[in-house]
């Protein structure tokens, strides 16, 4: 960070994507992986690169870090792309089905309406879910060349312009417009394969240059504090009706272990920063990251607000907070132990996440940079340096913006660090020029949603999950120990089961509980979360009980 400036402001892009990957199978259950890295890992690091000035964080959840390996190393395969590489001419009618179900997954404004052809295919099948006669009727109305130009204009929408630019090839299907063949859909799937395989190496570069940072979350994204104790639930939601309490530390410490582990591997150099899955924290898991060698971790500016009211005499029962007192660092301490922790601006990162993308994009630009001033010119001219860390996810927001928000990131990284008091900067770069000089001793416990865990335990659907998930790990357990007595159980498979478990501890099944998302039987993280269940009792070569093969939703 230049220390001439008064304020650094952090962009702390969080990067993430459940495990869609059946292990057993080998199947990858859903493409965003694979289709938000051409859309947005790739091109989110491509536009710090054309900025020599720019600094930002880069949080890489392990277990997309792994998924992304997989696409490259392994040449992976999920539902759609399999959808996309055959030929037209020989898709099955449950095949087409799919595709009329699954293609038309962007956004209808930026992708569709704009696209005379897609537009007519939109229009052909209709907007609403189809079924029965309806449903053969629409299929059989579809010719080859309708499903082949689908094909390729489902995965054409899913490229960043920064990746089009260079390409004459891709600027030639583009104005081609319709009336692709299969040679076409060849070439795009080549291209997705190039753009997947510099990905993490782009990454490393700009680490490797001291341009970005590279920080960590728990291997497959697990709420650390509910799968340490889900009684802790109660402090933020005391009438909450909660399951029977799960209570793992040591899973949140393999999870931990693990991803400082990979992360090493990956980038050379172990993880300094974490943030913890949806920003979630509890006493019990900073003291884990502290014994874990973290040094800085960020949360809601919400966290804090609760803290100080409950737990600081200072602040005791106060509702209203000088909201200068979030631009600063703070030391985490437990006896003489600590880590830093960071408070995002949740204002000005939810207005970059949902209002901005209805903005002229020069305009928001320029707007994001006045709040910087503007915080900058209030801080107390005696005080240290602040810190203003936008935290948000990198890969949800973009496609709502036009051409995914690139004159927006260009217009702001050209012009922030031209302002008089104002610059980016890396966390751990800033922690390196002005230490935390207060202290927090227990924090509130919750996450960056509400300060509470209610997306995740209280329900009906989410309390069933967990109760599913504790009884599938008390067999694990079990099984496990005989293991322990008998050689002639494979190691190898126990090891395997585990890794299973730890996967369904992961955040994104119960995100999409409780009408989040689908209703019914369709649920497609629901299917995921009960096979991941069902793997450990396959490898264990175990009959899977009975209510895992009934759906939560």
């Amino acid at each position: 960070m230049n220390t001439d400036k008064r304020l650094g402001v952090a962009f702390l892009w969080h990067m993430h994507q459940p495990y869609y990957k059946d292990p057993i199978s080998g199947k990858y259950m859903m493409p965003w992986v694979r289709l938000h890295g051409i859309k947005d890992y790739y091109p989110m690091a491509a536009l710090v690169d054309n900025f020599d000035g720019i600094r930002a964080v880069f949080n890489m959840v392990p277990s997309l870090v792994e998924q992304i390996n997989d696409y490259v190393q392994n040449d992976a395969s999920d539902t759609y792309l399999d959808l996309t590489l055959k030929r037209a001419s020989l898709l099955t009618y449950e095949d087409r089905v799919e595709m009329l179900n699954s293609f038309f997954k962007v956004n209808f404004k930026q992708f569709i309406e704009p696209n005379p052809r897609y537009s007519e295919l939109l229009i052909k099948k209709g907007v609403k879910p189809l079924s029965g006669t309806a449903l053969k009727k629409t299929v059989k109305a579809f010719s080859n060349q309708d499903f082949l130009d689908l094909q390729v204009l489902f995965n054409l929408a899913w490229f960043h312009s920064i990746s089009i630019d260079d390409d004459m090839e891709l600027n030639d299907l583009i104005r081609k417009g319709s009336g692709y063949n299969e040679q076409d859909k060849e070439y795009i799937v080549l291209k997705q394969k190039e753009i997947m395989r510099q990905i993490l190496p782009l990454y490393r570069k700009l680490q490797d240059e001291g341009r970005i940072e590279i920080t960590t979350t728990p291997f497959y994204h697990p709420i650390m504090p509910l799968v340490c104790d889900t009684s802790v639930a109660r402090v933020s939601l005391p009438y909450s009706t909660l399951p029977k309490k799960y209570s793992h530390p040591e899973d949140t410490e393999w999870q931990v272990e693990a991803a400082i582990k990979y992360h090493t591997e990956q980038f050379g150099v172990p993880p300094r920063g974490m943030w913890p899955s949806e920003g979630s924290v509890s006493d019990q898991t900073l003291d884990i990251l502290i014994k874990k060698g973290i040094n800085w971790v960020a949360t809601d500016e919400d966290i804090l607000f609760r803290s100080l009211s409950l737990y600081d005499r200072k602040y005791k029962n106060t509702s209203e907070f000088d909201r200068r007192i979030i631009y600063r660092p703070y030391n985490y301490m437990i006896g003489q132990r600590r880590i830093s922790m960071i408070f995002r601006d949740k204002n000005l990162s939810d207005i970059i996440s949902f209002n901005y993308n209805s903005w002229n994009q020069d305009e928001a630009a320029w707007d994001l940079i006045g709040h910087c001033n503007k915080i900058g010119a209030q801080m107390r001219r005696d005080t240290d340096r602040g810190l203003l860390a936008i935290v948000m996810d990198g890969e949800n927001a973009w496609e709502y913006f036009d051409d995914n928000g690139r004159l927006f990131f260009e217009t702001l990284y050209a012009n922030l660090d031209k302002q008089e008091d104002v610059g980016s900067t890396t966390i751990s770069d800033f922690l390196e020029l002005e230490s935390p000089k207060r202290a927090i001793h227990r924090i509130f416990p919750g996450s960056w949603i509400n300060h509470n865990f209610d997306i995740w335990i209280g329900q009906e659907q989410d309390n069933l999950s967990w109760e599913y998930l504790d009884r599938v790990r008390r067999d694990l357990v079990k099984f496990t120990r005989k293991a322990e007595k008998d050689s002639s159980i494979d190691g190898a498979r126990i090891v395997e089961a585990w890794r299973e478990l730890y996967i369904a501890e992961g955040s994104d099944w119960n995100w999409w509980y409780g009408g989040k998302a689908h209703t019914g039987g369709d649920n497609p993280f629901d299917k995921l979360y009960r096979t991941h269940l069902k793997n450990i009792y396959k490898l264990l070569k175990q009959p899977i009980p009975d209510f895992l093969k009934i759906s939560i939703a």
